[in-house]
């Protein structure tokens, strides 16, 4: 039940992002569901809520663990989504937030200080397939990739930068093209983002599909990105190529850890 893992449930603020909220929030309380967690960082916990009955969808949830002096990233999470309406970004929106003093929590020793919860969305997420036309692939997708690309470039001339930007972090489909999901270590600015942030944001999507074995990724990225923004010359691929380097070996030293 809910309230297992949220013993103090009624003393959280909520917030309600779309219509259907109050009724999701109504099944958590009151419907049995099986819990599965998908990952265990040390800052949260996502989980799969799969509701006993077959007529409620699962859920998403992610729940954040209270750490000493450290931010409320709900909070943060709702001053950007808000920003990003308010700019027109297409997100996946969740059903509701909910929150309270992370420092409080601590002191309490309460497992959660907050959460985040979404419809469980198994399908439309950017899969390794996506990226090729065939199995063998060698056949790569340039027309995906080359959207993404210009997508990233519009929220860059917003003065968004994701961080975050593996190609498995969007959502996409043929009739809604790309939306976002992630926004954690999401940067807003009140100008176009500059030239280095443009590579630096880049270059995680870049790594994501060296890692894939997308062949000349980077200089697929680099130069697909150089029609659209003429300020990036071709010296500064150099750089890029460090960034995208640099992304990698923290990509291999996290997977050492496990």
């Amino acid at each position: 039940m809910w309230t297992a893992l949220f013993p103090n449930w009624k003393t959280f603020k909520i917030c309600f992002l779309t219509p259907e909220a109050g009724k999701i929030l109504k099944y958590l309380l009151n419907e049995p569901f099986e819990i599965k967690c998908l990952k265990k960082p040390f800052s949260h916990r996502n989980f799969i809520l799969k509701f006993l009955s077959p007529n409620f969808s699962s859920i998403f949830l992610k729940a954040f663990i209270p750490r000493f002096f450290k931010r409320n990233r709900v909070k943060n999470y709702f001053k950007s989504f808000k920003t990003l309406i308010n700019l027109r970004i297409p997100l996946i929106k969740p059903y509701f937030l909910f929150w309270k003093n992370p420092q409080i929590a601590f002191l309490k020793k309460e497992p959660y200080y907050g959460g985040i919860v979404f419809p469980y969305i198994e399908r439309g997420f950017l899969k390794k397939q996506n990226l090729f036309l065939n199995h063998q692939k060698e056949k790569i997708n340039y027309d995906l990739i080359k959207n993404l690309v210009l997508f990233l470039f519009s929220l860059h001339e917003k003065g968004i930068y994701l961080k975050d930007t593996k190609f498995n972090n969007f959502y996409y489909t043929s009739y809604e093209g790309f939306r976002i999901f992630d926004l954690d270590g999401l940067k807003l600015y009140k100008r176009p983002l500059s030239k280095f942030e443009r590579l630096k944001d880049l270059s995680t999507l870049a790594m994501s599909l060296e890692w894939e074995e997308v062949e000349n990724a980077k200089i697929l990225i680099f130069d697909f990105y150089r029609e659209l923004f003429p300020e990036i010359k071709e010296k500064d691929f150099k750089k890029f190529n460090q960034l995208v380097a640099l992304k990698r070996k923290k990509r291999e030293r996290k997977l050492l850890k496990f």
